[in-house]
């Protein structure tokens, strides 16, 4: 749909009225949408291993004294800190309000899963870092800023978020 102005002050008016309110949405629908696909990544990959260039990669195999206990209490042998599925299931994402400027927490409020990314390096209790969190993240960064972008871009163009929600569309 081509837009055309007969006057500066038209187009600058078009831009108050009808862009700029939309902007906000846009940058903050593109955050929540990249928020949830870093959130539901990093779930996907609990219970494998993990392999690539990343800081941290490829990760350690399980001890041997971990698959014991896993198979004594029940488990299967080896799915990296995969046992209940209630640490994996403990992950979710926050965005902060709408604004040209937003913020997302990706993570967990479960304590098993900040000792999984991060390791324990206690001597008598080592564990390796498991970076799922980051390797998410890394993983999806451009695919989350080029999707930020694409919402950017349907606001100025005046289109309609996809699948918005009523208070979005008001």
């Amino acid at each position: 749909m081509t837009r055309k102005f007969n006057t500066l002050d038209g187009f600058i008016r078009h831009l108050r009225e009808r862009v700029e309110p939309n902007i906000s949405h846009a940058v903050h629908r593109g955050v929540q949408d990249g928020a949830d696909l870093i959130k539901t990544e990093t779930k996907m990959q609990i219970g494998h291993y993990l392999d690539g260039s990343e800081p941290g990669l490829p990760t350690a195999p399980l001890a041997d004294r971990t698959i014991d206990d896993r198979i004594r209490k029940g488990f299967s042998p080896d799915d990296p800190g995969l046992r209940s599925g209630d640490m994996r299931d403990s992950y979710g994402a926050r965005v902060s309000d709408a604004g040209l400027r937003v913020e997302a927490s990706i993570g967990s409020d479960d304590i098993k899963a900040v000792v999984f990314e991060l390791g324990r390096m206690e001597q008598n209790n080592y564990q390796p870092p498991r970076p799922e969190l980051s390797v998410a993240a890394f993983r999806n960064e451009q695919k989350v800023a080029r999707g930020i972008g694409r919402m950017v871009v349907r606001a100025i163009e005046g289109r309609i978020l996809p699948n918005a929600r009523a208070a979005e569309t008001e």
